[in-house]
């Protein structure tokens, strides 16, 4: 009974082009793919994007790293995940090339294929698209695994879009995990305010106090000061201060690897 809740027939498909899956940018963008579509048996992630303020849907841990360090570069502009491919066009490659399309194993019926990443970027002053399929690299040695991406690769050649595959040994760990740091601390308008703008008030002033922050003085004791100095509840600067760092109101180094190592030595600080 579950796999029937998970299958797809033509009924369903016709149904989440209907409701727009697959299309829109930025805040409109809706995955084909969201968490409650497929089996919770893998670990599967929600979480709101930093670039475009909506709720992300990544089904794998490799794609949800992969999602924070993309979230997190400078010259991304708009990550769109679960992308589905034309499925008339993979329907055209697989008998091309005379493999077997991709189908649901219940209904028998040629799925819609996806793409995990697919990126805006600004390259040279230019907005460039890249496709990015991530896969465990234990998947790769596996035939099958490979007729599905040269399908995936033939689609996006024929696009003239660059595609690639990601694994796990391509996620910089110290990185991602830094990110996640404070990811989740980039925005304040889903709290309770005193007043509008409180927060922001509050952020701007111990903003202002970063730079005389002593170096050896522990995050954690900075924040705290900052909680009595400024009459807020304890935590509340910490808060803050992970708000400065997401929103990178808070860093002044002018290239991403600096922001990255910058970031690390903060949280290892705290």
């Amino acid at each position: 009974m579950a796999r029937r809740r998970y299958a797809f027939d033509e009924d369903k498909i016709a149904l989440f082009h209907k409701e727009g899956r697959g299309k829109g940018r930025g805040a409109d963008y809706k995955p084909w793919l969201t968490v409650q579509d497929v089996p919770s048996s893998g670990r599967t992630h929600r979480l709101r994007g930093l670039k475009t303020g909506r709720q992300h849907h990544l089904l794998s841990d490799i794609e949800w790293r992969f999602f924070l360090l993309f979230d997190w570069a400078d010259n991304v502009e708009d990550i769109r995940e679960q992308f589905p491919l034309d499925r008339a066009t993979t329907r055209r490659i697989a008998d091309e090339t005379g493999v077997r399309h991709p189908t649901d194993s219940a209904t028998k019926v040629h799925v819609v294929m996806t793409t995990d990443l697919v990126v805006d970027v600004v390259r040279d002053g230019r907005l460039v698209t890249l496709a990015r399929t991530v896969k465990p690299s234990g998947e790769l040695a596996k035939p099958r695994t490979l007729e599905k991406l040269e399908i995936e690769r033939r689609y996006w050649t024929e696009q003239r879009i660059d595609w690639g595959i990601l694994t796990e040994k391509e996620v910089p760990i110290f990185v991602a995990t830094s990110i996640l740091w404070v990811h989740g601390y980039g925005y304040l308008d889903n709290l309770s305010q005193p007043y509008p703008g409180y927060y922001e008030e509050k952020a701007a002033l111990i903003r202002r106090e970063l730079p005389s922050w002593p170096g050896q003085l522990p995050l954690g004791r900075f924040c705290t000061e900052m909680d009595n100095q400024l009459g807020m509840e304890r935590g509340v600067a910490l808060f803050l201060v992970r708000y400065l760092l997401a929103t990178k109101s808070a860093d002044q180094n002018p290239r991403q690897a600096e922001k990255n190592q910058w970031l690390e030595s903060m949280k290892a600080r705290f």
